[in-house]
């Protein structure tokens, strides 16, 4: 399936959003037996190539291993901003999509790049300036590419205009 131009701009929104708003996004993969594993990750970002994306490889050794073995996932990304929601409780229907599902492939570890570590320092402005922050993601040293083969606004029924979801 092709990405389209509006497709990815609405993709990048809307992860953006969502890790501002709830500070992550969720990532599925799949355990060596076959069952589900559910990873939340912050450092999920898209790029402006289209099907282009990424995150910082840290804290997250099953994830690690299970991609390793099966590069395929499914990103969750829900903008839990209250604006939207609370707009779109009052309208009835909301303005933007309130998440997204994109279906891909991550790729190895690489070194993360001096631009990539200031783009994610950025999009979490001053929570890196925390104590916390400061050891979460003070040092980024790797990310893996995540290679976006379709996208998938999610659909909340009626509250959801139709041009923009399909699931």
């Amino acid at each position: 399936m092709s990405i389209t131009e509006t497709q990815w701009r609405t993709a990048r929104h809307v992860v953006r959003r969502a890790v501002r708003s709830s500070l992550h996004c969720s990532i599925a993969s799949r355990n060596p037996d076959g069952s589900p594993h559910v990873t939340p990750i912050g450092s999920v970002l898209l790029d402006h190539d289209i099907g282009t994306a990424w995150y910082f490889d840290v804290f997250n050794t099953r994830l690690a291993a299970n991609v390793d073995a099966d590069p395929r996932v499914t990103i969750l990304a829900v903008d839990s901003g209250r604006g939207l929601w609370l707009r779109a409780l009052a309208t009835g229907v909301f303005a933007a999509p309130p998440g997204i599902r994109l279906i891909g492939a991550v790729g190895p570890p690489r070194p993360s790049t001096p631009a990539e570590v200031a783009r994610f320092h950025r999009t979490i402005g001053p929570l890196l300036h925390t104590r916390g922050g400061r050891t979460a993601w003070g040092r980024l040293a790797r990310v893996r590419d995540i290679q976006v083969d379709s996208v998938d606004p999610i659909s909340i029924g009626t509250m959801t205009r139709p041009e923009l979801s399909r699931s």
